[in-house]
């Protein structure tokens, strides 16, 4: 990707609302590919979801197997979680703890994004 390409879809991340991030980001758990009508519905622009949308394939190996209502299938097109969350942080500029794991470094980068946008995600009225 040209780094032009780049900084139009950081771009149009930055003028996601806090909510709209936060609600993608929260969708992510380090392992699943997730469909991406689900991060349009969290309201990531069509351009971003495009970008992080891609074909993975199976490798036929337990581990590396992907499993869609507990069947393995060959390839699968959707947007793996640790990505978007990996992009999403690069687009705002947020730094994370590194993790050994998936799943850690998923709720390491979920974490973070939170701490930078939750100031300005307005506290629901007690």
């Amino acid at each position: 990707m040209s780094h032009r390409r780049y900084r139009l879809l950081t771009e149009q991340v930055k003028l996601c609302s806090p909510e709209a991030i936060l609600r993608a980001a929260s969708l992510c758990d380090g392992h699943s590919i997730l469909a991406p009508k689900a991060f349009l519905d969290a309201g990531l622009p069509p351009d971003v979801v495009a970008h992080l949308t891609s074909t993975h394939e199976s490798d036929g190996t337990p581990k590396s197997s992907i499993y869609v209502n507990g069947h393995a299938v060959e390839k699968l097109e959707g947007v793996y979680g640790l990505d978007a969350l990996r992009f999403l942080a690069s687009a705002l500029c947020v730094e994370y703890r590194s993790a050994i794991g998936r799943g850690f470094e998923a709720a390491n980068i979920l974490h973070a994004l939170e701490q930078h946008l939750q100031p300005t995600v307005p506290k629901p009225a007690a």
